[in-house]
């Protein structure tokens, strides 16, 4: 059955389709540049004159001439684009007849020196293009990850993996990697906010894997940054969005978004609600002990997010833009982590039963000051967070004796960040990037319990009280220029960081935290253009992984009977050399992009994981540094358009790791290595019409513990388009074949194997509506600024 499974997977992802009736082609043109040499294969986005939806698109032969499919008659607008060029717009009148519009003459678009972005892939659904430090991924209408969270659109990204249980992000094949919302840090952990975010409000997602001074050097593998939508168009507009899936349970998630732009004044907001309960089932036999394990975690979630905001041109030259995020969330559900004694056949249950409601907000206001030329600007920007998120537990175990307690907890944490940006592009030179930030990232955990625990003898009160700040001062300078096809940015930049926190054991035991280090980190982009189409990139960064709260508490922290957590206070930074090397192709309309790179790493941070002598079957989790370890991995990915009606977007990557494990008193060097593997399909079967299918593969990759087993999974998607494009409906099935589950093999510290299943097969149902009106008109200029607004990460 499992072959049967396969072969019809693959075939499907091979398969295409034929059988399109001809049709005549009532517009035609050719595109060339000012040379009359022709210019092939650009892309041609095809709207009806009173309206910005999306009606067809199409590209240009390789000598510049095109076609335009059977049109109705009335009035269009060909927005034409081209790498190297600007975008050009044309209007064509439709008459019952065929229209020929002869040469479109497009301009050269002038050379950014710093940004030397690579050539644009275009897909139906998604787009993905390359920058000189960044890879952005348009989200679009994505079938497959429609009416899902975050976490669906970023596991169908390439390099990018998020875990099934835990919801924790890994880029690269590492978790040391950083998430902003509109550029900046968000006051929720990773999980949390792939959680809370709706597909539908994300309007790109920007993959910064080797970043550069210009960035905060937190983070091994890089920053992930999710740009949300901010409505921005003349007049008003509003867009509902609804969606129902069916997995175990129902889940829900509904979605607002509007703006209202005058001119000089653009106000817009967002609002949605989402109720996604979910269940975890799994279950571990550990051979060493002869014990089983099981886990079975509901978890009933129902989550609110709203931003206001607003834009203001106060001048040609100066713009202000304030906005707030809000958060809230409230949850409740079980744990039951039972233990069975295979020797006695005798079953020990323990339970947990949660609850909790969370709130987290965040502030910010940038002020963007325009100079006498292009590109001369300097920006102020300012930004608080804050969370609260208390979680009350009720605790009843009978493993390795019974117990009945309480654990409430109550973590509140705060970040404040102030940026001040200059930019100059130089007449006939380079450009000059510098900036000075101030950041404040502050926690305050407390958790209260009428447990009392032994640990090597000693009774604890695990009642705690931590305090803990971290403050940074930073300043950076970038230099960049282009030299003919050969194009460079250099830069530095100096963090200067301090820890200080206070924490009380046992109720009475005070101890205190104190670090404080200057670092620099360097950073160097060097691209050369091949061809005119095609580049080849070298870059290198220094990187820091200083360790979190958790990591550094030495106040034990329990989540089950048969696991518990011990921080380790005199941890060290890890510091990361990062080199890659990067190649982009376009042919025509296809592209390959492919890139290799390596990590020296310092001082490594890793989690041990060690037998609890004091209970059978039990573990203690603990963090150490290692002296050095290597990472290195490729990422291969083909966009590729085979026809007007299927596009494609093939992707693998491979990661290799090298992994600390301690096994009985020595530490030992283990190879961690994963391949990834997506494919993602979209067929256009009419203007109103698509379908889309994608398949993963995720082959077996070692953990501290052991070894997860392959898993993959095939998805359809289907999208229909109506009311003039106003308003679409989409439908989705996940994991058609039930086969993304978890499978590990447990090596150490004990031998055993395991099973984990989550809600991966699911059914979606969602649609969308779009409508609105003029207000007034408002000056081109000040609507270039406007959309040129949006988010990205800029300091």
């Amino acid at each position: 059955m499992k072959l049967n499974k396969i072969t019809l997977a693959i075939l499907f992802s091979v398969c295409s389709i034929y059988g399109f009736a001809q049709e005549h082609h009532p517009v035609k043109g050719k595109i060339e540049n000012a040379k009359n040499e022709a210019v092939g294969m650009a892309a041609i986005q095809i709207y009806k004159a009173d309206s910005k939806e999306l009606f067809d698109e199409i590209y240009a032969n390789e000598n510049g001439t095109f076609e335009i499919l059977d049109l109705e008659d009335g009035k269009y607008r060909l927005v034409i684009t081209e790498f190297g060029y600007k975008q050009s717009e044309t209007v064509a009148e439709v008459k019952g007849g065929e229209l020929d519009l002869g040469n479109i003459v497009l301009e050269v678009a002038p050379t950014d020196v710093v940004e030397l972005k690579g050539a644009f892939v275009r897909a139906e659904v998604s787009q993905y293009r390359n920058e000189i430090d960044k890879r952005v991924v348009e989200i679009g209408n994505d079938l497959v990850s429609a009416g899902a969270d975050a976490a669906a659109v970023l596991n169908n990204i390439p390099s990018v993996n998020v875990d099934q249980q835990t919801g924790e992000l890994s880029l690269r094949g590492n978790e040391n990697v950083k998430i902003y919302i509109d550029g900046k840090p968000s006051s929720l952990s990773a999980s949390q906010v792939l959680k809370q975010i709706p597909s539908n409000q994300i309007k790109s997602v920007e993959i910064i894997t080797n970043p550069s001074a210009k960035y905060e050097a937190d983070g091994k593998s890089g920053i992930i940054n999710i740009v949300m939508v901010k409505g921005q168009k003349k007049g008003y507009n509003i867009a509902l969005s609804t969606g129902y899936e069916q997995g175990k349970r129902s889940r829900f998630n509904n979605s607002l978004t509007a703006n209202v732009n005058t001119g000089s004044f653009n106000i817009f907001g967002t609002y949605s609600y989402n109720k996604r309960p979910n269940e975890f089932h799994g279950g571990l036999d550990n051979y060493n002990t002869n014990l089983w394990s099981g886990i079975d975690i509901l978890n009933k979630n129902e989550n609110q997010s709203a931003k206001l905001g607003f834009d203001w041109f106060i001048d040609d030259k100066t713009a202000l833009t304030l906005y707030t995020n809000q958060w809230f969330g409230k949850g409740s559900g079980s744990i039951n982590s039972d233990v069975r004694d295979n020797n006695t056949n005798i079953l020990y249950p323990n339970s947990s039963e949660f609850s909790g409601d969370w709130k987290s907000q965040d502030y910010s206001l940038n002020l963007k000051r325009e100079f006498d030329h292009a590109d001369h600007n300097l920006v102020l920007d300012v930004f608080f967070s804050k969370s609260k998120d208390p979680d009350d537990r009720d605790m009843l175990n009978f493993y390795p004796k019974k117990e009945k307690y309480y654990e409430d907890r109550l973590p509140i944490t705060d970040n404040t960040r102030v940026n001040l940006d200059y930019t100059n592009q130089i007449k006939d030179g380079g450009k000059i990037e510098a900036g000075l930030q101030f950041r404040r990232e502050n926690s305050d955990s407390d958790m209260l319990t009428d447990r009392r625990i032994t640990v090597e003898g000693q009774l604890y009160d695990p009642s705690t009280d931590f305090n803990f700040t971290r403050d940074f001062f930073s300043a950076y300078v970038n230099y960049g220029q282009k030299f003919g096809k050969f194009g460079m940015q250099l830069g530095l930049r100096a963090e200067q960081f301090k820890d200080s926190g206070d924490y009380t054991v046992n109720v009475t035991v005070k101890r205190k935290l104190d670090n404080e280090k200057l670092d620099f980190f360097p950073s160097a982009f060097l691209t050369y253009d091949v061809t005119e189409k095609g580049q080849v990139s070298l870059n290198y960064s220094r990187r820091i992984d200083r360790p979190g709260i958790n990591q550094l508490s030495p106040v034990p922290e329990w989540s089950t009977p048969l696991m518990s957590s011990v921080g380790n206070p005199n941890l060290k930074p890890e510091y990361t050399d990062n080199y890659e090397v990067g190649y982009l192709q376009r042919f025509d309309k296809n592209s390959i992009s492919a890139n290799v790179f390596y990590r020296q790493i310092k001082d490594n941070i890793f989690r041990n994981v060690l037998r609890n002598e004091e209970v059978i079957g039990a573990y203690i989790q603990n963090y150490e540094n290692y002296d050095k370890v290597n990472a290195y991995g490729f990422e291969l990915s083909f966009n590729l358009v085979p026809t007007k009606w299927w596009s494609t977007n093939i992707s693998g990557d491979y990661t290799h790791n090298t992994m600390v494990v301690q096994q009985e008193t020595e530490l030992i060097e283990m190879d961690a290595n994963r391949l990834t593997a997506r494919m993602n399909n979209t067929f256009k079967l009419t203007k109103v019409i698509s379908l889309q299918h994608f398949f993963m593969y995720q082959g077996k990759y070692r953990f501290i513990q052991g070894e997860m087993q392959d898993m993959w999974r095939m998805d359809l998607g289907a999208r229909y388009t109506f009311m003039g494009g106003k308003a679409s409906l989409s439908a989705r099935v996940s994991d058609i074949f039930r086969t993304f589950y978890g499978r590990l093999e447990m090596y150490t510290p004990d031998r055993g194997s395991g099973k984990f299943r989550w809600e991966a097969q699911t059914m979606n149902i969602g649609f969308t509506y779009n409508f609105g009106g003029k207000v007034r008109n408002r000056a081109d200029a000040q609507q270039n600024k406007t959309e040129s607004n949006g988010g990205g990460v800029g300091f």
